[in-house]
């Protein structure tokens, strides 16, 4: 029998877990598809089969991932989703309860699991080549079909992604190389890190070593036309402090913030250099770039982590992890300088993809002017994802998951992103409700 999720903010209301999979052909379209717009949008996030173990305290970074595919085209939309069936939701769909402690917390894992088959897959979901990958930084990329959804298993490309994998990699858009790492790559609370190179065929071509200062669980990293860059943020990884009953993950505020600078496809070891500077954090990364000698990092930033407790497992104030978009600078000589370009409290911030890693002007940052638009009180808009339609920089069109608490319906919202203003040219109505999920990306029509 099947137990009921219990009363917590992150398996109630916005994320009340759905726990099924459906198909839905024709979908209900408020105004008119963009003629041109031709495609799959794709989101992912948690929904978790079942309750946690009482005694272990739930995080919103857990849950098996489920992944929404939304076609357009031909002035059309369609829709599935369907669960990422990695090793762990097969073991515990079979036993029918929870078997993993929170983030595979080994003190909470039942005696017939292994920690090392911990992967939720429900973070990011990124195509590349001809394949689609659900990603979640603690193991390789889940391989999926882009149209039916069908897992396939874990990708390695050719034994050369031997771990965890970056929920975050880059798209080079010079070559089309797919850029990433992973964190704690020689097991849970080393300081390892592995540089992958994987070409726009998904074959791979180049894979470095590294080792950061401590053992940071670091989400997301910076390319630019010339450096990629690795924040070592003071969310330290202890799995000593996890067999004890506290936070395998922790915001260690007297570690300093340390940036690894190395040159695109550089080998690491020596060629990385480290600068340290005071305590600060990020999620994500907006966009970074090559300016002169200096680096540029713009980010939704704050002074401490938010969702990641102390040591003793105590959680923060808002106030004290509210985000801005924030510009982090690290110069040639190693000097590190932060400002707040909008005090807006910002996540999930997304460009023009074709500007990855260049100077760019949609961000809101070159002119520090910000252009909205509100759904109204009570709605929940989800990581918006950018698609082209002529050449210059953001001239194309926005895309966001929308969920209206007062209906409790969700919505495929569809803006002109050179008129955000003006709000939707059109809503693409799902046939239930779509609980809040992570991040999203687009696959254009073959």
């Amino acid at each position: 029998m099947a137990e009921p999720f219990p009363d917590h903010p992150y398996l109630t209301g916005y994320y009340r877990p759905f726990g099924a999979e459906m198909t839905a052909g024709n979908l209900v379209i408020e105004g008119r598809l963009p003629e041109g717009l031709a495609g799959t949008f794709y989101r992912n996030g948690p929904d978790p089969q079942y309750p946690p173990h009482a005694q272990d305290r739930y995080h919103v970074f857990d849950g098996d991932g489920m992944i929404y595919a939304i076609e357009l085209g031909g002035g059309r939309a369609r829709m599935r989703n369907r669960y990422v069936r990695t090793r762990k939701f097969e073991l515990e769909q079979a036993a029918g309860r929870r078997l993993f402690g929170v983030f595979g917390n080994p003190r909470f894992n039942d005696p017939s699991v292994s920690p090392m088959e911990y992967n939720t897959a429900n973070t990011h979901i990124w195509p590349h080549g001809d394949g689609l990958y659900a990603l979640m930084e603690g193991c390789p990329p889940t391989a999926l079909d882009p149209e039916t959804l069908e897992t396939r298993g874990y990708e390695t490309f050719g034994d050369t992604v031997t771990g965890p994998f970056t929920a975050h990699p880059k798209t080079d858009p010079a070559d089309g190389a797919l850029h990433a790492f992973g964190y704690c790559a020689k097991g849970p609370g080393s300081t390892a890190i592995r540089y992958n190179v994987i070409d726009a065929s998904g074959r791979p071509r180049h894979v470095a070593w590294l080792d950061q200062p401590y053992a940071s669980m670091m989400h997301d990293f910076a390319l630019t036309d010339a450096h990629v860059v690795f924040p070592c943020l003071p969310v330290v990884i202890s799995m000593e402090r996890a067999m004890t009953g506290k936070p395998p993950a922790a915001w260690e505020g007297d570690r300093p913030s340390a940036f690894g600078v190395m040159a695109k496809g550089g080998n690491g070891g020596a060629e990385v250099r480290w600068f340290e500077t005071d305590p600060t954090f990020a999620f994500h990364i907006a966009n970074s770039f090559d300016d002169g000698q200096d680096v540029v990092i713009d980010v939704a930033g704050a002074r401490r982590a938010p969702l990641m407790p102390s040591p003793d497992g105590s959680l923060p104030s808002h106030e004290e992890t509210r985000f801005a978009l924030r510009r982090w600078r690290i110069g040639g000589n190693g000097h590190f300088r932060e400002e707040t370009i909008d005090g807006l409290d910002v996540q999930f911030p997304r460009i023009d993809d074709r500007v990855q890693g260049r100077r760019y002007a949609k961000a809101y940052v070159e002119t520090g002017t910000r252009e909205a638009f509100s759904f109204g009180e009570g709605a929940y808009c989800g990581e918006p994802v950018f698609v082209p339609r002529g050449a210059a920089e953001g001239d194309g069109w926005l895309l966001a998951l929308v969920w209206d608490s007062q209906s409790n319906n969700s919505f495929l919202a569809v803006l002109d992103a050179t008129d955000v203003a003006a709000g939707p040219v059109a809503r693409v109505h799902m046939p239930a409700r779509v609980p809040g999920g992570f991040h999203c990306h687009w696959r254009n029509a073959a």
